[in-house]
């Protein structure tokens, strides 16, 4: 006779409450995001041109803190811009943060991670928006296109890593301008000789340059000792500048000058009619001629004006 199992009440209630408990579990662990299940929470709007691999229940963080979670990710091409809709949830706690001129972008948790929603807190001073409004995004970048500059710089790196390792090989070849500098020797004695030469140079333009201080330090001595004879009325310029007869001689010989130069502008006595007579420079002038041809014809004729005889 086959027996039957009974299953008793009690024990059929508490399989019911544990199986209750663990898919209460896994609903927050797949869209409680952190945050508890039972706390009260606000939803807002936000679109995006990509998510870069979101998904639904991808934490919301703000200022490094897990607020909330993302309830929903869909299409809904609205434009170039707005791709994709995401509604997100954050605790009632920290939604007055959320002024009207907060901002939302994406973030990666580490550096090729998951996904998140950051939130960009707004002014204080502004009014929190209302649930389900649409909150701004910002482009924050994407691993992509790190990734991708990342490439860029390397190959751009590469490039001129090689264009270095061509130059460096023509130089040790000798080609080019920085070739020869660098193996002709000759060059390399002509620029030592050059650099001796002109440590020479700068050794005596430093001599001149000591003998030329020195010398304008002496002659400014030389006029410190006559500035101070003048000044005490001592040497020849000193009685010059300060001796009242000297002048007055020199102001009576001026006018005198002064008269014979008139005199001699007048035609008056033998000097100033030697001057302005043209009659008598013309005079003088026959005479010096005449002169000039006598001599001429006793050095030609000496016979003619002198004659010698013994007996």
């Amino acid at each position: 006779m086959k027996r039957t199992t009974a299953i008793k009440w009690g024990n059929l209630r508490t399989g019911i409450l544990v199986m209750i408990a663990i898919a209460a579990l896994l609903w927050a662990s797949f869209t409680g995001g952190g945050t508890s299940i039972f706390s009260p929470k606000s939803q807002f709007v936000c679109y995006f041109k990509n998510v870069s691999g979101l998904v639904g229940g991808s934490p919301v963080w703000m200022s490094g803190v897990e607020v909330g979670n993302v309830r929903s990710v869909k299409f809904v091409s609205l434009d170039s811009l707005r791709q994709i809709q995401v509604i997100c949830r954050i605790k009632k706690s920290v939604w007055p943060l959320l002024t009207t001129d907060a901002q939302v972008q994406l973030g990666t948790i580490g550096f090729v991670g998951d996904k998140y929603v950051e939130i960009i807190p707004g002014s204080p001073d502004k009014p929190p928006i209302n649930d389900m409004d649409t909150v701004p995004t910002r482009d924050a970048g994407s691993a992509e296109a790190m990734f991708k500059a990342g490439e860029e710089a390397i190959s751009e790196a590469g490039s001129v890593v090689s264009n270095l390792d061509t130059l460096l090989l023509r130089m040790n070849r000798g080609e080019g301008t920085l070739g020869r500098l660098a193996t002709d020797e000759e060059l390399y004695r002509e620029i030592t000789r050059l650099l001796a030469n002109l440590t020479k140079l700068t050794s005596d333009l430093q001599k001149n340059q000591e003998r030329l201080v020195k010398s304008i330090e002496q002659t400014s001595d030389a006029l410190g000792n006559v500035s101070d004879q003048v000044s005490k009325n001592t040497g020849t310029l000193g009685r010059i500048v300060n001796d009242p007869a000297l002048y007055d001689n020199l102001a009576a010989t001026s006018a005198r000058l002064d008269t014979i130069m008139y005199k001699i502008n007048t035609a008056e006595g033998s000097l100033g009619l030697f001057v302005n007579d043209t009659a008598l420079y013309s005079e003088f002038t026959n005479l010096m001629v005449r002169v000039n041809n006598l001599v001429t014809d006793i050095q030609a004729n000496p016979k003619k004006y002198f004659k010698f005889s013994v007996f």
